[in-house]
């Protein structure tokens, strides 16, 4: 079993400031490393019964981010094992995840300015568009994977189940949170990048409107209701015919008509919004 690290416990030469939370695999710590000012998130993964497939599964994610060099991408820092336990050190974002943000939102019960969703949306498809790039796919990509710093600058993150495309560039695993699932990966059909851009359609509509687009009681309605690929509008009188475009490209039912992220950033309404 994992660890329990309180506040002040050190981890190598990282102090632990505070538990963050539970991600994919791991918690998540908030620590500072010896001699540094500047916090950096640590995630603890648990290598303790697993086979080799799945500690594999949790190294590759240590080797995705290390690959990877955006400023619109969670920046990695170094990974260790220690006591059976796999240590992945990250950047820290001070604002939180969007999934929070979006949440506060409500409560106060204040939809987001256009120019901020657009804003928003542009940093999160330019992230995308370079995983993309990168032959990966993210394939759990969500608000709560989505991360700000003070100055509402985005960053992808959470790349524990994200898989480097094969020579096919099909990938067959059923992941994903349910509420962003593509009808592609409900129907239990080979899918690829088509799929995050998907995601990426279900997050800019509760950028606009604080909901999910499809939303069930149990999860059996919810991918109905996705493979029927029909959700409410946004507000014409709060936002723009332009707005309301682009989520209906990205929630296009088929992934042979979906456009491709380097379609969406060429998309002529991000190009007016830049």
């Amino acid at each position: 079993m994992a660890t329990a690290f309180n506040r002040n416990s050190i981890i190598r030469d990282y102090l632990v400031k505070d538990k963050l939370g539970v991600g994919s695999y791991g918690v998540i710590y908030k620590v500072l490393k010896r001699g540094e000012k500047h916090y950096s998130v640590l995630k603890q993964v648990s290598l303790f019964n697993m086979d080799k497939y799945e500690i594999q599964e949790v190294k590759n994610e240590s080797k995705i981010l290390a690959s990877l060099n955006s400023n619109f991408i969670v920046r990695y820092y170094e990974s260790f094992i220690e006591n059976n336990m796999l240590y992945i050190v990250m950047e820290y974002c001070d604002g939180g995840d969007l999934c929070n943000f979006l949440n506060n939102q409500t409560k106060l019960g204040r939809m987001m300015s256009e120019e901020r969703i657009w804003r928003f949306f542009i940093q999160i498809s330019l992230g995308l568009a370079y995983i993309h790039y990168k032959k990966i796919l993210h394939r759990d990509l969500k608000t709560l994977n989505i991360f700000l710093s003070k100055d509402d600058k985005l960053k992808i993150g959470d790349l524990g189940v994200a898989k480097v495309l094969s020579q096919t560039n099909f990938a067959k695993t059923f992941i994903g949170t349910p509420y962003y699932l593509s009808p592609e990966i409900c129907e239990e059909k080979p899918y690829n990048e088509k799929s995050d851009v998907w995601a990426l359609g279900c997050i800019l509509y509760e950028l606009a409107t604080l909901k999910h687009p499809f939303n069930a009681n149990n999860q059996g309605a919810l991918i109905l209701k996705i493979l029927k690929g029909k959700y409410d509008p946004i507000s014409s009188k709060d936002y723009s015919s332009e707005l309301a475009t682009m989520i209906n490209l990205l929630l296009e039912k088929s992934y042979f008509i979906r456009p491709s992220m380097f379609e969406i950033i060429k998309h002529p309404s991000n190009i007016n919004i830049k």
